[in-house]
C-alpha cells in the first residue's frame, strides 16, 4: 500500500473520521462545562537545614542527608499541622462549616478534626527536581481560599521546626538574636 491509496481509504471513510472527531469534541466540551472548576494554588518553600555528617562531624546540607526531604513532607503534611492551619485561618468558627459538619458527619467527631482531614486531602506536596524546594500545592474551588491555605501551610513549617527543635518560634528568635547582640557589644 503506497501513500496515494492511504489517501484513497480516508477520503473513503471521511464522514465516519469527521463524526467521531465532532463526539470526542462535543463531549470534551459538554464534561468540562459540567464539571466544578478547581483552581491550584502553589507555596514553594527553600529547605536550608545543614547538618552534621555523624562520621566526620562534618556540616552537611541537608539535602544530602538520606530522607529530609520526606521527613519534611512528612512534617508538612502531618495532622498536627493541618489542625494549625485550621486555626490559624479560624475554619472551625464558620456556621456553614458546622452546618456541613453536622451534615457529613452526624456531629460525630469534632469540627477541627475533620476539616484538617478535609485539607490533607486536598494537599500535596512535591519536591522540585535537583533543588531544596518543596511545593505546596492546595486544591480548591475558590482561588483565594486554595491560595490561603497553601499559603498557612507553609508558615507552619518554621513553627513546627522550632518546635521540634523544643520550643516555639519566639524562643528560637531570641536564642538567634542573643549571640549577635552579644558580639556587638
Amino acid at each position: 500500500m503506497n501513500f496515494a491509496q492511504f489517501l484513497l481509504i480516508l477520503q473513503a471513510r471521511k464522514k465516519i473520521v469527521l463524526l467521531t472527531l465532532l463526539v470526542t469534541v462535543a463531549a470534551t466540551l459538554v464534561v468540562s462545562l459540567l464539571l466544578p472548576k478547581t483552581y491550584e494554588a502553589t507555596s514553594s518553600l527553600v529547605m536550608n537545614y545543614k547538618g552534621v555528617d555523624p562520621l566526620t562531624g562534618m556540616a552537611l546540607p541537608g539535602q544530602l542527608m538520606p530522607g529530609y526531604m520526606a521527613t519534611q513532607i512528612d512534617i508538612i503534611s502531618s495532622k498536627n499541622v493541618a489542625l494549625r492551619v485550621v486555626d490559624q485561618l479560624k475554619l472551625a468558627d464558620s456556621p456553614a462549616v458546622i452546618a456541613q459538619f453536622t451534615e457529613s458527619t452526624g456531629g460525630k467527631g469534632t469540627v477541627r478534626d475533620w476539616l484538617a482531614e478535609l485539607l490533607q486531602k486536598k494537599l500535596d506536596i512535591v519536591p522540585a527536581k535537583e533543588s531544596s524546594v518543596l511545593n505546596v500545592t492546595f486544591k480548591a474551588s475558590d482561588p483565594q481560599f486554595a491560595a490561603a491555605v497553601a499559603n498557612a501551610f507553609a508558615d507552619e513549617l518554621p513553627e513546627d521546626q522550632c518546635a521540634a527543635q523544643g520550643g516555639t518560634a519566639e524562643e528560637s528568635h531570641q536564642l538567634l538574636r542573643l549571640p549577635a547582640e552579644g558580639a556587638a557589644r
